[in-house]
């Protein structure tokens, strides 16, 4: 209200939300004058892991990936992908594993209560030499321009720690 003295018509709209895109008008009647704005809310970004996720054979590793800021993913479907296979695919908190690559059978899960707050992290357990690679965990729906979270996983052998006795 301070600025309409000086001219200043603007609005502030506060706590935005996804809903709030769209255009909007303002109009000076009395003035003849009109302007519109078009307003496009994003959404969350994919953040996987920028360093290599480590993990012996035989242990169990969690792939980090969440959204940024949080949304609810608890209706959307999240896919798990290593090169081209799938490692896993949920959709509206339920397993959908039959494009599952047989390599992963068994071996993954997803934190269904985490993810309300934006969690896709990936469970994988009892991991093996043939785990080792490059994973993207995606949400094919999310509009926003990082759709895809990117995790490196580096897998040791097992006893991997040398014992240098000989001098």
């Amino acid at each position: 209200m301070d600025g309409l003295m000086t001219g200043n018509v603007s609005m502030k709209i506060s706590k935005v939300k996804v809903s709030d895109t769209g255009r909007y008008q303002c109009a000076l009647p009395s003035l003849q004058k009109e302007a519109s704005i078009q307003l496009i809310v994003g959404q969350s970004d994919m953040i996987g892991s920028d360093k290599p996720v480590t993990v012996t054979v035989g242990d169990n590793v969690i792939l980090p990936c969440h959204l940024e800021p949080p949304l609810d993913m608890t209706t959307e479907t999240v896919e798990w992908k290593r090169d081209e296979e799938f490692v896993h695919v949920s959709q509206h908190e339920k397993d959908y594993l039959d494009l599952q690559d047989e390599n992963f059978r068994g071996r993954t899960s997803l934190f269904y209560e985490e993810m309300i707050r934006g969690n896709i992290s990936l469970k994988l357990t009892n991991v093996t030499e043939l785990d080792a690679g490059s994973y993207t965990c995606n949400v094919p729906k999310l509009q926003s321009q990082v759709r895809r979270g990117f995790i490196n996983l580096t897998v040791e052998p097992m006893g991997g720690q040398t014992d240098d006795t000989s001098k």
